[in-house]
């Protein structure tokens, strides 16, 4: 379990980390009108929404295998939860919502340079 816990801490930094990479490319590609710099941020901003997908998805995932199965006691015990890795999927929605706000900013701002 732990293996996949740092698996998934790693793509949520990873997100984090790319989001600011993003904005800044998108912002410094449309004041300059850098049509290179605004595809750096284009690709940036597509890999952080598939990434967020990823995450997303596999938290839900987990989620639905960690639930108990019908009919059976709800759990009593909190160590039963631990099998599956910790997942922050309200990070993950927003994440997903600022890739998709930078992705098209960057295209507008590519679709205003011609």
């Amino acid at each position: 379990m732990p293996e996949f816990q740092e698996v998934a801490n790693a793509v949520l930094l990873a997100l984090l980390i790319l989001l600011p990479f993003a904005l800044g490319t998108m912002l410094s590609g449309r004041s300059r009108g850098s049509r290179r710099v605004l595809k750096w941020s284009r690709r940036l901003a597509i890999t952080t929404v598939l990434l967020t997908i990823a995450y997303d998805v596999t938290g839900a995932i987990c989620l639905i295998l960690a639930e108990p199965s019908p009919g059976h006691e709800p759990w009593t015990d909190p160590s039963a939860v631990v099998a599956y890795p910790t997942f922050f999927l309200p990070i993950g929605v927003g994440a997903f919502l600022a890739g998709l706000g930078i992705l098209v900013g960057a295209i507008r701002a590519r679709h205003r340079l011609g």
